[in-house]
């Protein structure tokens, strides 16, 4: 069967959308009516609408669809405000990843979507590989993060080494008065606040047991730092971590997350409320310190979050950093939904730009007289927008 060719797939994980393959004849949504990501419905068909306003020809599919580099086997498109399953091949050189290599097995589909060079991610696999793995993003940026170490062996034994090593850098860190005594345990590649738990100085034999649980992931361990009272939105004093959403070397948005009492997580999946804030609110000294890791990362043209915390002494930290941030909504809040709708429109202006480069055109001829070049087309484009 002839595959349909387009400008961008959008590529979700399978654990958390449907194949448009699927037998199930009640699967008439990319995600299931009922699930807690029903909602994705709706921000990816408005994504796919978008880039049909500005001829850019898209398709959603899945992880579980990857037959080949920039191939999946089926897609689902968004029509006259309805979703539809299409049972046949696409094909597209631009790629917009949502799914991370979390198995074995969407590892090795991941690496067969990008197995030729010709397949362009959206997101740079340089920022993606150093924001997934939690102890290269410290081992890149250990100035600004906090300290960071892999639990090696996942025993009693290996969870006491890794607290010695974490001990020892602790004691030569210039602000170790921000680090309690108490453990932050990570899951090594996750994300949304899961597998992230916290423990009491001492109990190593707790730890093992959990590591025993979670046996097919690597996990870190950090001290945890007192962030209740470093940063208060409207003198609401609560644990509150701010996110700066960069594209093409600028900042474009800036939010923060307040973790729901009792909660040190922010992320909304924990419980945690999330409130736009224009970049003048957001304190200098995480603007400056920002600034310094983008000019480490130096990855301008790139799409990503840096998340932060203040502590209660007043420091900065990095917390990590995410080349897929969130195109979701709150659909009870109106300015939610306003601010991922802007979010969407700069992501699919930038689609356009790596997905229809400008054609080459001839030399521009001088003007015989002043010397000047005389501008043969007009060249003007803007992003159509609903």
């Amino acid at each position: 069967m002839e595959e349909e060719l387009f400008d961008v797939l959008i590529v979700y994980s399978n654990r958390l959308a449907t194949s448009a393959s699927t037998s199930k004849t009640e699967a008439l949504l990319p995600f299931a009516k009922g699930s807690n990501n029903e909602s994705y419905n709706l921000v990816y068909g408005y994504l796919l609408k978008i880039c049909q306003k500005n001829s850019l020809k898209a398709a959603f599919t899945t992880s579980a669809d990857i037959i080949g580099a920039g191939k999946c086997q089926s897609y689902w498109l968004y029509q006259g405000n309805r979703w539809a399953k299409i049972k046949k091949p696409g094909y597209s050189k631009m790629i917009f990843d949502k799914f991370s290599p979390v198995s074995k097995k969407i590892k090795n589909n991941r690496n067969l979507l990008f197995s030729s060079k010709k397949i362009k991610p959206f997101s740079l696999p340089y920022l993606f590989d150093l924001f997934f793995d939690k102890q290269k993003t410290y081992k890149k940026l250990p100035q600004f993060s906090i300290p960071t170490v892999t639990i090696k062996e996942s025993t009693a034994t290996g969870v006491c080494n890794a607290c010695k090593t974490l001990k020892e850098i602790i004691r030569k860190h210039s602000h170790k008065e921000d680090f309690s005594n108490e453990i932050v345990m990570k899951d090594r590649f996750g994300a949304g606040g899961i597998n992230v738990y916290k423990f009491k100085a001492g109990e190593t034999e707790k730890m093992a047991k959990l590591l025993k649980k979670h046996n097919q992931k690597s996990f870190i361990i950090q001290p945890f730092v007192r962030f209740d009272k470093g940063f208060s939105y409207q003198n609401i004093p609560i644990s509150t971590d701010i996110r700066l959403i960069y594209l093409g070397g600028k900042i474009i948005q800036t939010y923060i997350r307040m973790a729901k009492t009792g909660e040190f997580r922010c992320n909304e999946h924990q419980g945690g409320t999330l409130k736009y804030i224009p970049k003048s609110q957001v304190p200098t000294g995480v603007l400056f310190t920002s600034d310094k890791i983008v000019k480490v990362l130096n990855k301008k043209p790139s799409f990503y979050a840096l998340d932060f915390i203040i502590s209660n002494n007043g420091n900065i930290y990095f917390l990590e950093g995410n080349t897929g941030p969130g195109l979701d909504w709150d659909l009870s809040s109106k300015e939610n939904k306003i601010e991922s709708h802007k979010l969407i429109r700069l992501v699919v202006e930038e689609l356009v730009r790596l997905s229809k480069p400008p054609k080459t055109t001839k030399k521009e001829p001088e003007n015989v007289v002043t010397g000047t070049l005389v501008p043969e087309y007009p060249v003007a484009s803007q992003l159509i927008v609903v």
